[in-house]
């Protein structure tokens, strides 16, 4: 079970593997510390019976890197979520609500599954869930891999499966094959995440992403948001998400520098190719003529 999920508080749901192909993305086109802190993120195989896209979103002044091959598009609020509300299928209709002003490029992801029981649940119940009242309490039996506390329920298709545990997640005890019944509720869960602070990636604006994305001033990954979606009834589940990573930029501006010679210094006359000095002096009281 990823790590991550330990951290997030409540009803959740994200990908973990939308959240990696994002991030990969930007790995395979950083440099240096950046680089070093998205090793973990490399590119995971594609798996059967998700539907997935990616693109990268990018303001005017600025183009792909040789690192960057996605298909691109202008870095608009409406374009994006219109990429998301039909690359799922409108189960994320939106992952952004504004763009700032230093934000130059966003790098998407996006996920869908449908995937149908082997087993549909036969039949569905009101019954009570601790903390929550009634509920709508699905039912089904059949021969499935279990623990005393866990079950794994397949789908119908491309080796997918659904495991539920209940409690928080714990180390997995020997799983066994047995005929029995299970009883799970039908649910919907929607989230909206923010996830640069939890994940803990560098935020330094820098050249180590130029080989990702070219144009004006120092960049650096910015916010690293997703949403998802997952509902789960009679039928089998409906899942997708939408991550965004978005890139912004610093623009350069040239160190001034202020020197006031108020004071006694020495000066010269050179020639700037040999550094030779022509004339050389010392100035005390620059309103006195030296005889």
């Amino acid at each position: 079970m990823p790590a991550l999920l330990e951290r997030l508080a409540g009803d959740v749901v994200y990908s973990p593997y939308g959240l990696t192909r994002a991030l990969s993305v930007v790995r395979a086109g950083a440099t240096c510390e950046t680089r070093r802190a998205l090793e973990p993120y490399a590119m995971p195989p594609e798996v059967p019976g998700v539907i997935s896209a990616q693109a990268a979103w990018l303001a005017p002044a600025y183009s792909p890197g040789p690192a960057l091959t996605l298909e691109t598009g202008p870095l608009e609020l409406a374009a994006i979520n219109a990429w998301s509300a039909e690359r799922t299928r409108g189960m994320i209709p939106r992952i952004l609500d504004s763009i700032s002003d230093d934000e130059v490029a966003v790098i998407t992801d996006a996920e869908y599954l449908d995937a149908r029981w082997a087993q549909p649940f036969e039949s569905t119940r009101t019954a009570p869930f601790e903390g929550a009242g009634d509920v709508a309490l699905m039912s089904v039996e059949g021969r499935f891999e279990h623990t005393d506390t866990a079950v794994r329920l397949p789908y119908a298709e491309h080796d997918l499966r659904f495991v539920a545990m209940l409690g928080e997640w714990a180390p997995e005890q020997p799983w066994r094959n047995g005929y029995g019944r299970v009883e799970l509720p039908r649910f919907t869960t929607i989230s909206s995440l923010e996830l640069s602070e939890l994940l803990g990636l560098p935020t330094r604006a820098g050249r180590d992403l130029d080989a990702l994305i070219e144009g004006p001033g120092e960049k650096a990954l910015g916010r690293i948001l997703q949403r998802a979606r997952v509902d789960v009834d009679e039928q089998g589940t409906r899942a997708a998400a939408t991550t965004a990573a978005a890139i912004r930029a610093v623009a350069y501006i040239e160190p001034q520098f202020h020197i006031v010679f108020d004071r006694p210094f020495t000066w010269a006359v050179e020639h700037a190719p040999t550094g030779t000095v022509l004339f050389a002096g010392r100035v005390r009281n620059p309103t006195q003529r030296s005889d």
